[in-house]
């Protein structure tokens, strides 16, 4: 009689247990690490995220971002680039930028320059 095989587990299999990484405990000394908490403190100072939820947006926003930049490259060097990923990406970073407020124009200054300058002066002489 033959005898059976085992199943091999599947590699799509999830997994029993689950061990959270966070970006703190990641060896700060790498490269790759820097250049994202770069961009993290330029959105955040940017964006003006003040509270726990819009840094995780930001955090995700980051991410998102070197991931379509990554596949551009991929694009341009001729390796795989497959546009419905590509668009889903942009898609939501644009989604999550918005949530930031981004999407908001600066507002223009009612005066120029020199106008505030001398208001500010008239109100220190008062």
């Amino acid at each position: 009689m033959p005898q059976r095989r085992k199943p091999r587990e599947s590699v799509n299999t999830l997994s029993t247990t689950f061990v959270p990484r966070f970006w703190q405990k990641i060896d700060q000394r790498s490269m790759a690490v820097k250049e994202v908490r770069s961009r993290l403190r330029t959105l955040i100072e940017d964006s003006g995220a003040d509270s726990f939820q819009k840094r995780l947006l930001a955090e995700r926003a980051v991410f998102l971002s070197i991931k379509l930049q990554s596949m551009e490259i991929d694009a341009v060097e001729g390796r795989e680039f497959e546009m419905g990923k590509y668009n889903q990406g942009v898609n939501a970073l644009v989604g999550l930028l918005r949530s930031l407020g981004l999407e908001r124009a600066m507002k223009r200054p009612d005066t120029d320059l020199r106008s505030y300058v001398d208001s500010q002066d008239d109100e220190e002489d008062e």
